[in-house]
């Protein structure tokens, strides 16, 4: 079998960089060798590569460079369609200015690759990191459980705890057939939490296997995104892991609902 890769594109911005701590953490945790992507206007003549990734290739040991020329999303997509890595690590935006939490580059490798993509605030900088929590929201459908296992998988090899999260929605949408419930008394937790926990870690186990990992479970109950960031913080989490298929499954049920 080949050596994994995790691929690093960097567009030469210093804001870019922080992306750099995590894919070399992520490199020895899954024992992968690194590839730093450049889509630039213009092939540059010898010598012309920004600073920038010259000080990126003597940060990551045994690391290559990778040049290409057109439009960022489409390179990046196309080289790893050809290289199949195991993660993409890149920075949510590297614009000095932004209106969206996600640049149209990130976003566009996030809804289109086939493989992980692992996505960097570039506000972390170059601080070193570490992975000792991985915090996964779940809704309890089949289409998140499914994307479990790579998840799982990257907690083992790092000895990483993994925490599972469900947020009850005050209003929530549809569901997915097969899904888990939220027990009725979200606002009373003593009354049905031990036996769902106990339930929901079964259902999971039967589809990403749990042995060698420690797992908790979070019941929370309000606004996802605000639940999970609330989590996030209180429990130091240094990686959260969510599935693009999860808001996909989403909007065809609301389609579905909506048609009916």
């Amino acid at each position: 079998m080949s050596e994994p890769i995790i691929l690093i594109p960097l567009d030469g911005s210093e804001h870019a960089l922080a992306a750099l701590p995590v894919a070399k953490v992520l490199g020895d945790v899954e024992r992968a060798s690194l590839r730093i992507f450049h889509v630039a206007d213009r092939r540059p003549a010898a010598g012309e590569l920004p600073p920038t990734l010259r000080l990126a290739e003597s940060a990551l040991d045994d690391s290559r460079i990778d040049l290409s020329v057109g439009e960022p999303a489409a390179e990046i997509l196309l080289i790893a369609g050809e290289i199949k890595p195991r993660l993409i690590v890149m920075c949510t935006h590297t614009a000095a200015k932004r209106e969206k939490v996600l640049g149209s580059t990130a976003m566009n490798v996030v809804r289109n690759a086939a493989c992980p993509v692992v996505l960097v605030a570039p506000q972390r900088g170059s601080i070193p990191w570490q992975l000792q929590h991985v915090l996964v929201p779940h809704d309890g459908t089949p289409t998140t459980s499914a994307a479990l296992p790579p998840v799982a998988e990257l907690a083992r090899h790092a000895g990483a705890e993994l925490l599972l999260a469900h947020v009850a929605e005050a209003k929530p949408a549809p569901g997915e057939p097969g899904s888990f419930t939220t027990p009725g008394y979200v606002d009373q937790p003593q009354h049905e939490w031990p036996a769902w926990s106990s339930e929901f870690i079964k259902r999971v186990a039967c589809i990403c296997p749990l042995d060698h990992l420690h797992v908790r479970t979070f019941l929370a109950h309000g606004d996802p995104a605000a639940e999970i960031l609330r989590l996030a913080r209180e429990q130091s989490t240094d990686l959260i892991a969510r599935s693009l298929g999860e808001e996909r499954g989403k909007r065809r049920v609301r389609r579905s609902s909506e048609g009916s």
